[in-house]
């Protein structure tokens, strides 16, 4: 309880009237003699402020609102990863780390193509079947795009990974080394091969440097016919050395202009040395 004083306006209008109003003096008697002052009468002291104690009740604390309830939290499903998996409507069984085909959002593109790194399984009785993938990016997915050296069944292995149903897997493939692929003797419709690791955010690749060959100065595309040097061992485009791939099938011998020219050097000087002829196989054969 809080108490506090006040001051009435009544009690100080009354000592202003008090202060304010003369003493009065009666005059003397009428039977003569001295006069006589009378004896003031003392003044009465002044009242005493009142102090009025006034009681405030304090306010209630404001009205707490009920703390609410904990939702539950919802158990996480339960996950398995699994060692292998059968692709439905196929008798196709995949593990980590084959490659397989992934249909495409739209139907009129060709599907694309991943490595599975991971397959799990979630929901009741494992129903619900999902594979981590990493995908393989084909040359006009990059950020250079299609090259003139780039196989028609090249693919990049990329960093970009993501997580997608097993049902959106159509069938396995297979995604041979750039050696393996161009000791197969017929090349199927599920056959790939990657010769370059593609970093997705860069743009760059792994390794940023390969052989090049011919007059041109491109890598080998094992699409492309080309020819070797008896002499050398330098492989040439047809279209570089001024032939059809017709004549080119039909050659049995030949020598490249560099080459040519060092062997009518040799038979015209049988004696000097052949030093040189070695020095330029190995200058043709240079990394970019």
């Amino acid at each position: 309880m809080t108490w506090v004083a006040s001051r009435g306006p009544k009690q100080e209008e009354s000592e202003r009237d008090r202060r304010d109003t003369p003493e009065k003096i009666k005059g003397p008697s009428c039977s003569g003699g001295r006069k006589k002052k009378r004896a003031k009468s003392p003044r009465a002291p002044p009242r005493r402020n009142r102090v009025a104690f006034q009681s405030v009740s304090p306010s209630p604390p404001p009205a707490m609102s009920p703390t609410p309830a904990k939702t539950p939290a919802k158990p996480r499903p339960s996950k398995r990863i699994l060692e292998s998996y059968t692709i439905k409507g196929s008798d196709g069984v995949i593990s980590p780390g084959d490659a397989v085909l992934m249909k495409a959002p739209d139907s009129s593109k060709r599907p694309y193509v991943a490595r599975v790194e991971e397959i799990e399984a979630t929901g009741p009785r494992g129903s619900n079947v999902r594979v981590k993938v990493r995908w393989y990016y084909r040359p006009e997915e990059s950020m250079g795009g299609r090259r003139p050296f780039h196989g028609s069944k090249e693919v990049f292995l990329s960093d970009h990974q993501d997580v997608q149903s097993a049902d959106t897997i159509e069938c396995k493939c297979n995604v041979y080394s750039f050696k393996e692929y161009t000791k197969l003797d017929a090349v199927n419709a599920e056959d790939y091969f990657c010769r370059f690791d593609y970093k997705s955010i860069t743009g760059s690749f792994v390794p940023d440097r390969i052989a090049v060959f011919c007059k041109c100065e491109m890598p080998y595309n094992p699409d492309d016919l080309m020819i070797q040097c008896d002499d050398c061992s330098d492989w040439f485009h047809p279209a570089c050395i001024g032939k059809t791939i017709k004549e080119a099938k039909k050659l049995e011998n030949f020598s490249c202009e560099s080459c040519a020219a060092e062997n009518e050097k040799k038979v015209e000087s049988p004696h000097e040395s052949t030093g040189q002829s070695d020095e330029k196989v190995e200058s043709k054969r240079r990394r970019r």
